[in-house]
């Protein structure tokens, strides 16, 4: 009965996860101009001999004035499925100012050694385990401090618990093998090292991000805010937010970006239409009208063409990239499957994921009209997201049944399914590393696939409701 609940609410999340084309999602959690957001990231970089448990209670922090800031936690901690591996303790707000320590309450603790449990001493109220760190946090800002827990040297005297933690900020350990996950609930962008599949930073945006694209150069990432209407620029050589561009009171759903051209594409789920944005003077310069409910977007550079899928009238919209008159730049519009979301260019095929009729539109898209369609693929459960991978096969991630499908499109058919996270939406790859990173919004995480063998490696935890990701090429 249980299993049957958990998948009727994972298909309800999915039609509103759905919407996210739609209209701006809601926000959640403090924006105050005084506070800055902190994500507090746990690991343990040694496997232990034996397995160490213990709960913490609560966690406090001291400015430097002296007085403590409460945060609320409730969490049990167990070394063996810590080991070689990052959690998020916690993600919250706390007053701009400088700290200078963190206490943590451990209300018990024991350990296992050859299927038998031996309780722990903890510290006695008034006792609690202290660390000091100094550090800054800014109003409207966002950072990740990042702790590493030694459980071997935490136990001392055979019976008495002291976790043996290393505190640092964020900073020192990015790198140039970096992915940008939004997170459309807590107003910020992850950054990750996908060498090491850590978080290394957090980057406070806009209200509501949900849309993100980097720059073929890397040195530039673009996050559409649905929530306050703006596009945030972000500089990744020193990975904050440079610049915020003004989509002038149009929500913004997912983003393209032209090379070629140096100019940026927002699709407007609530005002039925594309922005048009120079990169270079960080400004509208024109809306190009389309069907009901316009989702995903891409850039066709070899074609001069944008393709969009309206989610609302089932149709794509071809537009000529070149065409100077914006208002009457849609030179053909297409009908496809029900409420088309994903879309992705594969060796000269426009491949649309149809969410509604859980298939895949397949069109031939040649250097000049007209357009032909070839074929329909029938997938899993709500198609929403589509990547064109290794190996000729194209990624498609399923809503509904938290799974990645593994077309091969050129027998026409899913050979492989893998399972993800809870409600699975955009993917990223890393080639060189053949691995397929998958966002689930429900989970609240990023799966990494290992793609020679098809097989989840690792779960990265990053904010709320996860929606866009974005690979920095090397």
């Amino acid at each position: 009965m249980k299993k049957i609940i958990n998948r009727l609410m994972i298909a309800v999340l999915a039609v509103i996860w759905t919407q996210s084309c739609i209209s701006a999602p809601p926000s959640r959690g403090p924006r105050l101009t005084n506070h800055g957001q902190v994500f507090f990231y746990l690991s343990c970089s040694k496997r232990p001999t034996f397995d160490i448990s213990f709960s913490i209670s609560g966690m406090s922090f001291m400015n430097k004035e002296g007085v403590w800031i409460d945060v609320a936690l409730d969490k049990r901690i167990h070394s063996a499925e810590l080991a070689e591996r990052q959690i998020k303790l916690s993600e919250f707000y706390l007053p701009a100012g400088k700290y200078k320590r963190i206490k943590w309450t451990i209300s018990e603790a024991e350990v296992k050694k050859v299927k038998k449990s031996f309780t722990l001493a903890v510290p006695q109220p008034g006792e609690e385990h202290f660390v000091d760190i100094e550090f800054s946090v800014l109003g409207r800002e966002s950072q990740c401090l990042f702790a590493d827990w030694d459980p071997e040297q935490s136990v001392f005297e055979k019976y008495l618990f002291r976790p043996e933690l290393t505190i640092r900020k964020q900073g020192a350990e990015i790198t140039k093998t970096l992915i940008y996950v939004t997170n459309t609930d807590s107003h910020c962008v992850t950054v990750i090292d996908r060498e090491q599949d850590m978080v290394v930073a957090s980057i406070a945006v806009g209200r509501a991000p949900v849309g993100i694209v980097a720059r073929a150069d890397g040195r530039r990432v673009y996050v559409a805010n649905s929530g306050s209407d703006t596009i945030s620029v972000i500089d990744t050589a020193i990975n904050r937010v440079i610049n915020t561009i003004s989509n002038l009171g149009y929500s913004p759903a997912e983003l393209a970006l032209s090379e070629v051209r140096q100019t940026l594409y927002a699709t407007n789920p609530d005002s039925d239409n594309v922005s048009v944005i120079d990169t270079v003077a960080r400004a509208v310069i024109g809306r190009i009208s389309v069907g009901k409910r316009p989702c995903c977007i891409a850039v066709d550079e070899d074609r001069r063409k944008i393709y969009v899928t309206n989610t609302g009238s089932h149709t794509i919209s071809v537009i000529d990239m070149y065409e100077d008159n914006y208002e009457r730049s849609v030179e053909k519009t297409i009908t496809v499957g029900l409420n088309p979301t994903g879309m992705v260019i594969h060796e000269d095929k426009l491949y649309v994921a149809n969410s509604g009729s859980n298939s895949i539109y397949v069109m031939d898209i040649p250097l000049q009209p007209p357009y032909r369609p070839t074929k329909t693929i029938s997938v899993g459960q709500k198609p929403t997201r589509m990547l064109s991978g290794l190996q000729e096969r194209i990624y498609v991630s399923n809503a509904n049944s938290n799974e990645i499908s593994f077309v091969y499109p050129r027998m026409g058919l899913v050979d492989r399914n893998v399972m993800a996270g809870d409600l699975p939406s955009e993917m990223a790859i890393d080639q060189l590393r053949r691995k397929l990173y998958v966002v689930n919004s429900m989970s609240e995480d990023v799966s990494v696939i290992d793609l020679p063998t098809y097989t989840m490696k690792k779960v990265i935890q990053v904010g709320k409701t996860p929606h866009g990701i974005a690979l920095i090429e090397e």
